[in-house]
Order: C-alpha cells, then structure tokens, then sequence
C-alpha cells in the first residue's frame, strides 16, 4: 500500500504521525508533502521516520494564496505520476480535484464547519469525507461520522503521556504557568474574523499578576512587548508543555480543543465556532467560548481568582477519553479497508 499525505498545517502532522508509523510496520509507503513554514518543517526534522518533502512555501499573500496553490497543485499531480500512491488523504482536502484526474481515491479528514471554500473546492471530488460525530454539518452521502475528536489521533493516552521533564527546561512547576496561544490572522479562513484584538494586553497585564505566562505566537508574530515570555522550546515538545499549564488562553481552535484532550481548561476567543469545541464545553466544561474579548476577559478574570478545580478537570477528561475511540486505530483501519 502506497499513502501521499498532503499536510497544510503543523495539526495534520500530528494526526497522522502514529498512523504512518503503523502503516509503516505493516510495510507501507507512505509520502507526506509538507510546506515551507518553520514549525511544519521543525516538526518533520523531529519525526524523521515520516518520509516526506516540502511541496511549496507560505508567501506573503497569505490571506489569498492562489500562487502557492497553483504551486502545490502541480506538486500534487507530480507526485501522484512519480510516486504512484493508492490513495491520497488530507485534513483539507484542498487538491482532490488532482487526485481524481489521476483517478485516485482522495480521503479527507476534517473538523471545521466554517472552512466553506475548502468544502466547495474539494469535497465534490473526494471519495469519503470523515468528520467527528459532533460536526454540525451535513455534508451528504460520502460523510461517515466517528466518534473521536481530531486530537484524540495523538492525544489519546494509548498514543501520548506528558514528559515532566519539560519543566526543569521552563523553570516552571506544573499548574505554576498559562499558555497564551496567538493567531497570526493571515490566512484566507481568517479575513473578517477576529480574537483578542486590542485586548491581548489587557489580558497578559491580568495573567502576570498571577502566573507565569509562555506566549506562542503563530509564526512568531508577537509585540515586542511580550517577547520575552516568548515560549522557547522544540515544536514537538509543545504538548508536554500544554499539559502541565493552569489553564489555556487562546484564539486558535486545535489549542483550545489540544488542551481539552489534555484535562487543561482553555478560555477560546474568537469569532469563528467549532462544533467540536461545543461539544467539548458542552459535555466536559473544558473549554469556555467566545466570540469577542470582552466575554472572555470577565471569565479570565473569574479564573485568575479561582481557576478551575484541577481534579474536576481531570475527571472530565477521563469521561472524554472513556467516551471517544483511539482515533489514530481508526484512520489505519478504514484507510486499510478502502485501500487494499
């Protein structure tokens, strides 16, 4: 069997970073086209056995990428003549329409209700389309839902246990630090959104007084201001960092839902939603959302005074992982049932 995983973003490395393992031991190929951008290729240096290539690079048109699309359709399309795989996945699915050109099987993953344009472009020429049971779309007869959340393909307890050692290289001790999470809103999903604003200030002026705060920006875009709360570490320690914070203040989604799946409370700000974070707040009380700063100042600041009881939590987090599969043995069996 023959896998070319097209990845956009450093999340789709870690969901099927244990499945290319397991697809690898049962003699597998697997290739993953990556792209130019320093944590995805940091992450790929720290997964070596993951064979893969870096298909294009994130230009400076970001909110309208139509050149590197251009650029990594072609690499798509060569990769399918040179590599010769029996299937290609994605958490996107933006390049199935060069998968079923070359008439194969495009297999894609997603989470996102709001993510309409990679919908419209992709899933009419996708042969299946897996979504989380909670996904609150309907999005017709090539949908299967599953009962999991994307995270729970390296999160899950089966796949990955904090390393306390992380913290002697903070200098933190576990519950002792926040993690603010920074969104870049450069990407074409982001145009018209928004998350803290102006109030990024407010809300690190608030934290400090109570914690030690790690900021991490995406692609490294933070005020001089902040730099030195800057979070230092390797991208594939990042997870033994989040599990061991008080809480999570963020604007991205997979960071919120990260730390769910880690027992970690987050407080989620931005204007976009996500069934799966509903579902997370609804079910768990692991995840507080916001559409606007000003709602989530008001529970940060309740938080700072009393934050969440940290056994509850994890009791919370233990229900999510009773009641939700092991992602990753999913993804390897259905891609081995619709593959060989």
């Amino acid at each position: 069997m023959r896998l070319l995983i097209e990845a956009h973003h450093p999340a789709h490395i870690h969901f099927f970073k244990y499945a290319i393992a397991e697809w690898q031991s049962q003699g597998a190929e697997v290739l993953m086209l990556g792209r130019d951008r320093d944590v995805m290729k940091r992450l790929l240096e720290a997964y070596s056995y993951i064979p893969s290539e870096l298909a294009s690079s994130l230009g400076s048109m970001t909110h309208f990428p139509f050149q590197e699309m251009l650029v990594r359709q072609f690499k798509v399309a060569s990769r399918i003549i040179g590599f010769k795989p029996d299937a290609v996945l994605s958490l996107m699915g933006s390049y199935a329409q060069t998968s079923a050109l070359f008439n194969v099987p495009n297999i894609v993953f997603t989470d996102s209700e709001f993510q309409h344009f990679n919908h419209r472009i992709a899933h009419p020429f996708a042969q299946r389309i897996y979504t989380p049971s909670c996904f609150e779309k309907d999005l017709g007869p090539k949908q299967r839902r599953y009962a999991g959340y994307h995270e729970l393909a390296f999160l899950h307890p089966k796949r990955f246990q904090p390393d306390p050692s992380i913290l002697e290289q903070l200098g933190s001790k576990a519950g002792g630090y926040l993690v603010v999470r920074v969104s870049a809103w450069d990407t074409l999903h982001d145009v018209g959104e928004s998350g803290f604003g102006s109030a990024l200030d407010e809300f690190m002026e608030l934290a400090l007084r109570h914690y030690q705060v790690w900021v991490v920006p995406e692609r490294g875009k933070i005020s001089e201001r902040w730099r030195e709360h800057l979070l230092k570490v390797p991208p594939h320690r990042f997870h033994d960092v989040l599990a061991h914070a008080r809480f999570v203040l963020t604007e991205g989604a997979s960071t919120a839902a990260e730390a769910a799946c880690l027992g970690v409370p987050s407080v989620y700000v931005n204007s976009t939603s996500r069934g799966y974070l509903d579902d997370m707040q609804r079910r768990y009380g692991l995840v507080s959302s916001h559409d606007n700063s000003r709602s989530a100042l008001k529970v940060v600041r309740a938080w700072l005074e009393q934050p969440p009881d940290a056994a509850l939590m994890q009791g919370a987090r233990d229900r999510l992982v009773e009641e939700h599969i092991d992602v990753t043995e999913f993804v390897v069996q259905e891609i081995n049932e619709l593959v060989r």
